[in-house]
């Protein structure tokens, strides 16, 4: 049990760097442009993307036709190991 009530060294440290963030970290525009682009015009891309493609590739019916590894010779490992 008296090793349970030492400090951890890394969560310190992760608090210092949580506490000091203003001083490394400034909203500047290229932050700012950073932001928008991976906050809002990559995820409103896959979305736009996903809605055009709806339907169109059909992944829920292709593996389920096909053999896994293809071929006559396949046999299913025994389950009950």
């Amino acid at each position: 049990m008296a090793g349970t009530l030492r400090p951890d060294p890394e969560f310190q440290r992760f608090n210092l760097a949580k506490e000091n963030l203003g001083n490394y970290f400034r909203f500047k525009p290229r932050s700012a442009v950073f932001n928008v682009v991976f906050m809002g015009l990559v995820p409103l891309g896959l979305t736009i993307a996903a809605y055009n493609l709806e339907g169109q590739v059909g992944f829920f019916r292709k593996f389920r036709k096909e053999k896994i590894l293809g071929g006559d010779d396949y046999v299913p490992r025994d389950k009950d190991l």
